[in-house]
């Protein structure tokens, strides 16, 4: 099981943190955010399970406040929030923090025994939230697929078929958009007819507007309503 995160940090020192948490494989990066308001608009199109938040800047004196009041506006728009684990150089600082409601914190500079500790944590109480697998209806038929399994997703009018790693291609009465809530993270739309895992990625071309999958063997283009989402997938894979 993989979990997404988000890394919102305003300091200069936004590497040795990431280094950290990237050890560890089972949670992957899909945004690092420097301002309040890239921090919301990426929370809300990503919806990360994590969201990992530096609350001390020696150059920001108010930046504790700023940093949380993002927490009142994410309640405006999400019924669940992601777990808020907030870093910070200032034990009490970090424990107020907590106190009003974030799911844990860190000190920086961050130890990377406390690190595995709070990640291990999460993961234990939270894999069981997860199924690996999506059910699809065709012609009486339920197919129930292991996401990873499944290459792409093409929209054919009121159906969209599943194309598998195993070259099976099974179509259900259901529209794209429909699948697309259900999807694990690592699934971006690139496209109004297309959905890719990004684990099949194997190159993209920004100046043909084209993404390669299994080893190249497949080409599907890409359109600039969904830039924003082949910024996120290189990066991701970066």
């Amino acid at each position: 099981m993989q979990f997404s995160y988000v890394l919102i940090d305003g300091s200069q020192v936004i590497e040795p943190t990431l280094e950290l948490i990237k050890i560890h494989d089972a949670f992957l990066c899909v945004a690092i955010c420097t301002n309040r308001t890239e921090s919301i608009n990426k929370i809300l199109e990503l919806k990360p399970d994590v969201v990992f938040m530096n609350i001390s800047d020696e150059n920001v004196p108010s930046q504790e406040a700023i940093q949380l009041s993002l927490l009142s506006e994410l309640h405006e728009f999400l019924d669940v929030l992601p777990t808020i684990i907030v870093v910070s150089t200032s034990k009490d600082q970090a424990f107020d923090a907590y106190q009003r409601g974030v799911s844990g914190y860190l000190l920086h500079p961050i130890d990377a025994n406390e690190l595995r500790k709070c990640l291990m944590r999460y993961q234990k109480t939270h894999n069981s939230l997860y199924a690996d697998k999506i059910s699809i209806k065709s012609n009486g038929d339920y197919h129930f697929i292991k996401t990873s399994d499944i290459v792409y997703l093409k929209a054919d009018n009121n159906t969209t078929d599943f194309y598998l790693q195993s070259g099976k291609v099974i179509t259900a009465f259901k529209t794209l958009k429909h699948f697309e809530k259900l999807l694990p993270f690592y699934f971006f739309r690139i496209h109004h007819g297309y959905v890719i895992n990004v684990d099949y990625v194997s190159r993209i071309n920004l100046g043909k507007s084209k993404c390669y999958l299994l080893n190249n063997e497949l080409v599907l283009p890409f359109s600039r309503t969904y830039k924003d989402n082949i910024a996120t997938i290189i990066i991701r894979i970066s």
